[in-house]
């Protein structure tokens, strides 16, 4: 067992409480409780859903249960493993614990952890503050009471997608173990296929099967693909004007995330595949608030109304969602800051630069000039490439890729 001190100490380390204000991180440490298991016991993620644990001396092995394919995860104490949560508020699965040795673990009241790490989030507070007003603010509350309840479920990624997802995150990971994964999708074997066969990735010799698929686009990259796929069905509902809000969104997003990917093949640093991902995601928050809209019963006024609440409420409800799904801070980066024209983050180019970029772009496209900035004052575009430092190098990129932006765009709507 730990001493009060050294629990407090050791949280300082801890993932994602590091990022955490301090204050916030003695707030967690007044509360945790710390229990001893032995070894041979097996604990259930279903079990303890209210509850979140940290590994703090022992070693134990995380396995999952319905699926026998994903290798079990080591977890021994002082490991970087045990600087994260043992179990994911969000498996797409059932998990065990498997405890090796005799364990002595952190146990944190889930509930007030998710509440200090919303506040966390990468979001322009300063200009949230701005913007929202009494009933957006209530509505946001309203919707975090939900999915706490959960009476609202934030869009999940479906389980072929998680599932691909975790198993690339793994080190010795087989491709035909991300094969028999996609194959159970006979719908997303045929988009994985056709992709591949497509202009933006044939080869000498068409492919038929999805091993050929992953060996042609890499491991990394089919994830990528598929949680795009994955994203874009995210997109639905069934009332009328909110359907069709929810369109405008989504052809909006693809329009984006087609931009991106065609920048990303002339960024060295940065994967097209995930400029594509971070184009389709960039206003996923708007799915809770159209969906919260819906289910709720509330009434609006008229469809400025609703365009004002997904305006204001969209950057706060996209990074519960992307912090939901595990996703790295680049992504939170991209939805927190994708219209943040003028905000410099250094000189090398990122992810949110090249949406930043591509959303210009598609107002350009639209003919929105009324509220687009003046490129020569956007530093997203000073890093596009060394020694081309002006908005025009871009817009000469983009205007060569246009039939491939259109391809990209067609692939993500059929």
């Amino acid at each position: 067992m730990l001493t009060d001190e050294e629990l407090l100490e050791h949280i300082h380390q801890l993932m994602p409480l590091a990022d955490l204000a301090s204050g916030d991180r003695h707030k967690l440490a007044e509360t945790a409780i710390q229990v001893s298991q032995s070894s041979g016991e097996i604990i259930h993620s279903s079990e303890v859903t209210d509850k979140i644990f940290y590994l703090l001396q022992g070693n134990c092995e995380l396995r999952y249960v319905d699926y026998a394919v994903l290798p079990p995860i080591q977890i021994s104490e002082g490991s970087e493993q045990a600087l994260r949560p043992v179990f994911s508020e969000h498996e797409a699965t059932e998990v065990c614990l498997h405890l090796i040795t005799d364990c002595v673990f952190m146990e944190l009241d889930r509930k007030l952890f998710n509440r200090l790490i919303e506040k966390e989030a990468l979001v322009d507070e300063h200009m949230l503050s701005q913007q929202i007003g009494y009933i957006e603010t209530n509505i946001y509350n309203e919707i975090l009471k939900s999915v706490e309840s959960g009476k609202l479920k934030l869009p999940s990624l479906p389980e072929v997608a998680v599932k691909i997802k975790h198993a690339v995150e793994q080190p010795d990971v087989k491709i035909k173990d991300i094969s028999k994964m996609v194959e159970m999708d006979p719908a997303l074997s045929a988009r994985m296929i056709q992709v591949a066969n497509s202009a933006l990735n044939r080869g000498s010799v068409p492919v038929k099967s999805i091993r050929d698929v992953i060996v042609r686009l890499g491991l990394k990259t089919t994830r990528n693909l598929i949680m795009s796929f994955c994203v874009a069905n995210l997109f639905e509902t069934r009332h009328v004007l909110l359907k069709k809000k929810m369109q405008e969104f989504y052809q909006h997003s693809i329009e984006v995330a087609a931009t991106a990917f065609a920048l990303g093949q002339h960024i060295r640093s940065l994967e097209a595949d995930q400029l594509l991902l971070a184009g389709l995601i960039h206003d996923i928050g708007v799915i809770p608030v159209i969906t919260y809209i819906e289910k709720s019963g509330f009434e609006f006024a008229s469809e400025e109304e609703v365009d004002r609440l997904i305006r204001v409420l969209r950057v706060a409800t996209g990074v519960l969602v992307v912090k939901s799904w595990g996703l790295p801070n680049e992504m939170l980066n991209v939805v927190s800051h994708a219209e943040h024209w003028h905000r410099d983050n250094g000189e090398e180019i990122q992810l949110v630069d090249v949406i930043v970029i591509a959303q210009i772009y598609n107002m350009m496209g639209h003919k929105e000039t009324q509220n687009m900035p003046d490129m020569n004052r956007v530093p997203a575009f000073k890093k596009l490439s060394s020694g081309k430092h002006d908005p025009a190098f871009a817009m000469s990129i983009l205007d060569q890729a246009r039939d491939e932006i259109q391809s990209i765009q067609e692939m993500l709507t059929n």
